[in-house]
């Protein structure tokens, strides 16, 4: 079920780009647990600013094409804790962050904004 509009979208994806930059350091991560979340987390913001959706400064990146990386993040995160032997609460932080964009993707329509959405 699309419950999500691209607008709705854009503002969790801010949203999440903070929490994925400050969360590491609230939960004491370090090595690879931080930094992998960190990046993801400014990767976010960077190409959600060029993303086609309200809350860009440039429309370059079609939303399509911007929900195809949020998946692939996504995917990334769930599979990192087996990449990287992350173990009790580094896990499961990134199992639920990692479901938690595919949930986001999965209930987002990827129907163009309209004037009501911007």
């Amino acid at each position: 079920m699309k419950i999500l509009n691209p607008t709705t979208h854009g503002a969790i994806d801010y949203a999440a780009a903070i929490a994925l930059i400050i969360a590491p350091f609230i939960f004491g991560f370090s090595g690879m647990a931080l930094y992998l979340s960190v990046a993801a987390g400014v990767a976010l913001i960077l190409y959600s600013l060029f993303t086609d959706y309200a809350f860009s400064i440039g429309k370059l990146l079609p939303f399509k094409a911007h929900l195809a990386i949020d998946l692939a993040a996504g995917l990334a995160f769930v599979i990192a804790p087996f990449l990287f032997g992350f173990a009790g609460l580094t896990q499961i932080y990134y199992f639920v962050m990692g479901g938690a964009v595919i949930l986001v993707v999965l209930t987002t329509s990827s129907a163009a904004a309209t004037k009501t959405d911007a």
